[in-house]
């Protein structure tokens, strides 16, 4: 099991993992929702080519008038002009009527079931007649923004001014085509963007307002994040706006980012926690090799190893409890450990920090002095001496010990941790010897 401060940091990795999880998700989003999006613009530029290529269709009927009247001198019979008619709106379905107006007067329409109301000056109505001279004048053709039909619904008017004479001055009037704006649309593949799953509004600029008026759309609720393209219908501008159902991005797409977060997430937090459990084990083992488990000194396996690096630098100061043995045959070996257990926090508490203690086994502790500035080693010895001369009490016993301290100083004792170690074991036992008098 993880200790309470590895189980904390387990946590705060697992909320990191997921923060990060979270705006790699979101980036990956954004940038597959941005590039959906360009996708979609390039894709719009289908629909306006579409768009362009029907209303160039419809100005090219509206000149086949244009022409035979320049052939017949200015002319045309009625009857010609509906033969011509027929056969031009059989062969499209969003053709609501054609018109000749000359003069700008509408003289003839077809079919005339339906276009009782048609047969207006063009200069003088108020809808029409802007269009109507900006045409005539600039020798352009125009067409007008989508509105109400005297024919009944809303439709678009493609007006091509008609001149002729020697050198094409002189105006003769209007050749007319008149579209059901429904069935135009009709005749355009929009509604394959609602089929895989996009909403679409087409609008054009009203020139009046400058504000967007609908032509027509797939959804009547408002559009949100949408793409917009704008482009030019003769005269007119139009705009056709594209939002995705699912927020421009592919829902399997999605869903699996969904599944790598959190895989990401779960499989980050296993990591951690394997790699955290590692860390206490391996920290556990070295306890277990390094620390004595009775008294949570150094053991001997420490010992050799700082000392081996240390020993050139360092004071080494080697000790044995005095008395100890008769404690524990008269108390017995666990009233020993406690009283061992008491011995070296004593002996921790003087040395502090400034260096090391150790039991090397039995009532044996030794210690390597680093910090030895404005050190004095006699007072040093004595504290601990007294420190440990000083009563133990343990389960009502009141215990006296003593220590001998030996100790061995680089480089005047000795040129190698051997030497020293030696020599520090023999004053300490030459000290304990003294004692035991």
């Amino acid at each position: 099991m993880l200790t309470k401060i590895n189980k904390i940091a387990l946590i705060s990795l697992c909320v990191c993992y997921a923060f990060i999880g979270t705006i790699i998700f979101n980036v990956s989003n954004e940038s597959a929702s941005s590039t959906n999006k360009n996708n979609m613009i390039h894709l719009l530029g289908k629909y306006e080519s579409e768009i362009l290529i029907k209303i160039n269709e419809y100005l090219t009927l509206s000149k086949v008038y244009r022409y035979l009247i320049f052939t017949q001198n200015a002319t045309i019979t009625e009857n010609d002009f509906n033969s011509i008619s027929e056969n031009l709106i059989n062969n499209n379905i969003a053709i609501k009527s054609l018109q000749l107006a000359p003069n700008g007067f509408v003289k003839f329409a077809y079919p005339k079931k339906g276009n009782e109301s048609v047969y207006i000056d063009l200069f003088t109505d108020e809808k029409r007649k802007q269009d109507a001279f900006y045409a005539r004048d600039n020798k352009v053709s125009m067409m007008s923004e989508p509105l109400d039909l005297f024919q009944g619904g809303s439709g678009l008017i493609i007006r091509t001014p008609v001149f002729v004479g020697n050198k094409f001055q002189d105006f003769w009037g209007f050749s007319i085509v008149v579209l059901n704006i429904e069935r135009f649309i009709k005749t355009i593949s929009l509604n394959e963007l609602s089929v895989v799953g996009f909403n679409y509004k087409l609008s054009f600029i009203e020139k009046s307002s400058n504000k967007n008026k609908m032509i027509s759309e797939s959804s009547e609720a408002a559009l949100s994040n949408t793409v917009e393209h704008q482009f030019s219908v003769l005269n007119q501008c139009w705009v056709l706006s594209v939002n995705s159902k699912d927020n421009w991005i592919n829902p399997i797409e999605y869903k699996y980012k969904v599944y790598l977060l959190v895989f990401f997430i779960v499989a980050m937090c296993v990591i951690s926690y394997m790699f955290l459990n590692l860390l206490e084990k391996k920290k556990e083992m070295y306890k277990l090799s390094h620390i004595d488990s009775l008294t949570g000194l150094y053991n001997r396996r420490s010992f050799d190893e700082k000392f081996s690096s240390l020993f050139k630098t360092s004071i080494l100061l080697f000790s044995d409890l005095d008395g100890f043995k008769k404690v524990n045959d008269i108390y017995g070996h666990e009233v020993g450990d406690l009283l061992l257990i008491e011995i070296a926090k004593r002996i921790r508490l003087i040395v502090g920090k400034r260096g090391y203690v150790f039991r090397l086994g039995g009532d044996e502790f030794s210690i390597i002095l680093r910090d030895t500035l404005d050190l004095d080693l006699d007072i040093f010895k004595n504290d601990i001496i007294n420190s440990i001369s000083e009563p133990i009490t343990i389960d009502d016993v009141s215990l006296n010990i003593g220590i001998s301290i030996g100790y061995s100083l680089y480089p005047n004792d000795g040129l190698d941790k051997e030497n020293l170690i030696r020599v520090a074991d023999k004053r300490m036992y030459k000290i304990k010897f003294n004692n035991s008098k």
